[in-house]
């Protein structure tokens, strides 16, 4: 919405300067951007008295110097000037109202000064320094902007008021970032002695050598610093952040963020690794920590130095090369490095990386590609199915790019990998793999925090998720075992492989995830958990899900009444004309029909054929239903695979936790059981109906499920007369 001050200004910009040919003019349309803010600096640099041909869009050193001779002393109470016309616009592109637009200072021009000092947490004196000039003539805002954190912008209002001399007015809009970050090391510089000309707000050897130690009973502004450090990092969030006092609280955070970084000792103390790991995404380089990551492609020489460094998991390359002209050589993984590794007691991670040094590198079309050449690659390594590989964004992408390059990136792969039946992680700075991960599209972080300067780094916390922290380049070992490795902290949550997938099992395993994304119920047991021949019992939500992954000698299709037999991908016509006729008689809507669930699985499995059932098991008072699929081989081998899932949903929990979905229970209950009158089809349909309509959503939305779409929730009692007639 054009605002008719900021036009007035726009206008006058243009009119008053726009025939100097080095002048930026800027749009008339009523809207504050950065093109108005240059404008306005510009005009000023322009009646300052500096050169046109030295004009710039920015407020440096010679502006600040001339605004502090030439306009300053003059502002006050009737002073009529050009400058003048240039405050107040800059006021009115600011939000703060200066009451006029005419060029003349007045106390209201004074009082929209103290309102700005106060917004950035001063005690205001209504004098505009050049200081406060350069955060007028800024995009920059000083009142909580939506998405913004109001201790956060206490948190800035108290450097802004403390420590102004060192960095100048820094935003109080509650945003945490990179300018904030930096500010805080600020601040524990100016605290440990440094000089404002001294300090340079990067977390260096002089910062880590005077960082102090703090514990419970301490007071002061190293409290106060490292209070706000831990709130922005997602700790001590009930706490009252304005006192500088080191509580038992504060103590309980500090040892939940060890615990969380994997600093040790797991103790109550704030000392130079905690401070400095709040503070700077690499935290303390001089620890050493069991996991690395490599572009070399190993010898026995080099993996016996992992060894002899206590290094117990390593990051690999699927593909690829490193780099360049006579220092090109291959860095791909191989099974006989594989191999060497697990002799050695070594674990894996997989990465995978060709390309990700620019933006432009990252499409949807990108994103499927990866996935097919890092999930067949990681086949033909015998990877184990379940294994997480993560995709490497080498780039420092700004916020606001990251959705249209990343995010489509991301998931056109994630969907594509299932398929190989791989996890997807992702490698890259702690913004871009919180967005991903919090968009669904990996579930691991293995983050680039050694690139300390990266604004993805600055000014955002650790991923919840993380796997992997990478925090130093060194070499060690010697001789022919020196190998150059990043040292990376082991968070626990990926332990990677040290085998090789059985490749029968590799395969059973791919096509059973394949029907995970048909029916969500069965996503979580189907990736990476099963091996042959032994049952595992799922707890999801309100079901217990029994599933068993078994190989068989018996290749015959089998035939009766409870049978569905596919063949190239499809059902047999006949069974699907019977079912379309009982489907017909209520004349279900397309998207409500369970034939397309049953098209949609036989495309899936190509050949073989699905068995449903009711069920019953000693420890389960209610009946369930099973659904044994049985691939049969295309590639004339005689061994079948079957994979049989048994569901049970329990009452008992349903009348526990939703006990308003009670008689949408006991409808789906009496739709499962056989009727002795009912044809053979109908009987089919009654079971394959309810198991389709339990496994319709996420087991965690299962007080929709139990009456999910289909005939059961949108018919009810008249589909179960019908089909008892028919």
């Amino acid at each position: 919405m054009a605002d008719e001050m900021v036009l007035a200004t726009q206008q006058w910009l243009n009119k008053t300067y726009g025939n100097i040919p080095e002048f930026d003019k800027c749009p008339e349309d009523g809207k504050t951007g950065w093109p108005t803010i240059y404008s306005l600096i510009e005009g000023l640099q322009i009646e300052l008295g500096i050169p046109h041909e030295n004009l710039s869009p920015n407020f440096g050193p010679t502006t600040s110097q001339k605004f502090d001779e030439k306009v300053t002393p003059n502002l006050i109470n009737g002073y009529k000037s050009n400058v003048v016309y240039l405050i107040q616009g800059a006021f009115w592109c600011k939000g703060i109202g200066p009451a006029a637009f005419d060029g003349v200072y007045s106390s209201y021009t004074r009082n929209a000064v103290m309102e700005l000092q106060a917004d950035a947490g001063f005690n205001p004196d209504g004098i505009l320094t050049s200081m406060w000039a350069a955060a007028l003539f800024d995009m920059s805002a000083f009142v909580l902007v939506p998405g913004g954190d109001a201790k956060v912008r206490k948190m800035q209002q108290w450097l802004n008021a403390e420590y102004y001399t060192y960095f100048g007015i820094l935003p109080c809009d509650g945003i945490y970032q990179r300018d904030t970050n930096t500010a805080l090391i600020y601040a524990l510089q100016a605290e440990e002695g440094m000089a404002p000309g001294e300090a340079n707000g990067v977390y260096g050897p002089g910062t880590t050598n005077l960082t102090p130690t703090l514990k419970e009973g301490n007071w002061g502004p190293f409290v106060s610093i490292l209070k706000y450090a831990l709130y922005v990092n997602g700790f001590l969030q009930d706490a009252d952040l304005e006192n500088n006092l080191f509580t038992s609280e504060v103590g309980d955070a500090v040892e939940q963020f060890r615990e969380f970084m994997i600093i040790q000792p797991y103790n109550r103390i704030a000392d130079m690794p905690v401070i400095k790991g709040l503070l700077s995404s690499a935290g303390d380089t001089n620890r050493w920590a069991t996991g690395a990551d490599t572009a070399t492609q190993l010898t026995p020489a080099q993996i016996q130095t992992l060894v002899n460094e206590d290094v117990q998991i390593i990051g690999r390359y699927l593909t690829g090369t490193v780099g360049v002209g006579a220092d090109k050589r291959d860095k791909f993984l191989t099974t006989e490095e594989l191999n060497n590794l697990f002799n050695a007691g070594i674990s894996v991670f997989p990465i995978y990386q060709d390309g990700g040094w620019n933006i432009d590198y990252f499409t949807a079309f990108q994103g499927a590609s990866d996935a097919n050449v890092a999930g067949q690659t990681a086949r033909d390594l015998g990877i184990p199915a379940g294994t997480t590989i993560y995709f490497a964004v080498d780039v420092d992408i700004q916020d606001g790019d990251i959705a249209g390059t990343v995010l489509p990136y991301f998931g056109s792969l994630s969907s594509v990998i299932k398929g190989y039946g791989y996890q997807v992680g992702i490698y890259g700075t702690r913004n871009v793999c919180n967005r991903i991960i919090s968009a669904g599209y990996a579930h691991l972080a293995f983050v680039s925090d050694m690139s300390t300067g990266f604004s993805g780094n600055l000014g955002f916390p650790m991923p919840r998720q993380w796997a992997f922290d990478q925090f130093i380049e060194f070499t060690i070992g010697s001789g022919a075992g020196a190998v150059a490795i990043d040292n990376d902290a082991v968070s626990g949550r990926d332990l990677g492989f040290n085998r090789f997938e059985n490749s029968n099992l590799q395969e059973a395993r791919s096509k059973i995830i394949q029907l995970g994304d048909i029916l969500p119920i069965l996503k979580g047991p189907a990736i990476g958990t099963i091996s042959f021949d032994q049952e595992y019992m799922i707890k999801s939500g309100p079901y217990n899900v029994y599933v068993k992954l078994t190989e068989s000698a018996n290749t015959d299709p089998g035939t009766g009444p409870n049978v569905i037999n596919i063949s190239n991908g499809k059902i047999s016509t006949d069974l699907k004309e019977k079912l379309s006729k009982y489907y017909g008689i209520i004349v279900l809507p397309l998207e409500q029909q369970k034939i397309e669930m049953y098209n949609l699985i036989a495309s899936k499995m190509k050949n073989g054929v699905i068995t449903v059932s009711p069920r019953t098991r000693p420890e389960e008072p209610n009946v369930g239903i099973e659904t044994i699929y049985k691939y049969i081989p295309e590639d004339g081998t005689k061994v079948s695979t079957e994979w049989r899932v048994q569901v049970f949903l329990r009452r008992d929990t349903v009348q526990e936790t939703q006990p308003n979905d009670i008689s949408a229970y006991n409808m789906l209950l009496n739709v499962s059981n056989i009727v002795a009158e009912a044809s053979d089809e109908v009987n089919l349909i009654r079971i394959f109906e309810t198991f389709a309509s339990m496994n319709a959503q996420t087991p965690d939305n299962y007080s929709h499920t139990i009456a999910a779409g289909g005939m059961i929730a949108t018919f009810g009692a008249v589909m179960l007369a019908l089909l008892v007639l028919a």
